[in-house]
C-alpha cells in the first residue's frame, strides 16, 4: 500500500532538488480513499489566508488537494526566510502532526486552495478502527519524510 509517490531510497539524487515527493493520492484505492475520507477534513482557503501560523498547537497533517500553498520558516530575530510553494497533492505539518509541539512553519494559501487536514485524533481513531490502514499510512509518511530530508540535505 502506496499513499505518497517518493523516489527509490537506493536511486542517487539529482542536483536538481525538485525530486518529485508529492503524495499520490490518485494512487489510493476507491476503499483507501472512503475509508481515509471520513477521518479527514475538507477545508478551503481563499488566496493569502492563512493556513497555519507559526507557534500554532494544530497536530494536522495537511494533503494539498488543489492550489498551492506558500511554507515559511523564521529564522532569530523573527526574519523571515524564504518560503517554499507546494502544491497539488503535497504535504505540510508532518512534524506537528507526529510529535504534537507547535507549529514551526507558516502556511498561506498562494491561491485559493483546497486541503485535506487529518488531525491527530482523527488519525488516532482511524487507527483504532482500521489499524493497517493507519501503520501503511505512517510507514508512507515516514519514507516520504526521509525524501524531503535527502533533497534537503543534498541542496545544502
Amino acid at each position: 500500500m502506496k499513499f505518497f509517490s517518493y523516489d527509490d531510497p537506493d536511486e542517487r539524487l539529482s542536483d536538481d532538488a525538485t525530486v518529485a515527493l508529492r503524495p499520490a493520492l490518485r494512487d489510493f484505492s476507491a476503499a483507501q480513499l472512503d475509508a481515509l475520507h471520513s477521518f479527514v477534513a475538507e477545508l478551503r482557503f481563499a488566496p493569502g489566508a492563512r493556513v497555519v501560523a507559526i507557534g500554532e498547537h494544530s497536530p494536522t497533517l495537511f494533503i494539498i488537494v488543489s492550489g498551492s500553498v506558500r511554507i515559511a520558516a523564521h529564522q532569530a530575530g523573527n526574519a523571515r526566510r524564504a518560503g517554499l510553494v507546494l502544491g497539488e497533492g503535497e504535504v505540510f505539518g508532518i512534524s506537528s502532526f507526529l510529535d504534537g509541539e507547535a507549529s514551526a512553519i507558516s502556511a498561506e494559501a498562494c491561491e485559493g486552495c483546497e486541503v485535506l487536514a487529518l488531525r491527530r485524533a482523527s488519525f488516532d481513531q482511524l487507527a483504532a478502527w482500521q489499524p493497517a490502514l493507519a501503520i501503511a499510512l505512517l510507514h508512507d509518511l515516514a519514507t516520504y519524510a526521509s525524501r524531503r530530508l535527502r533533497v534537503l540535505n543534498a541542496a545544502c
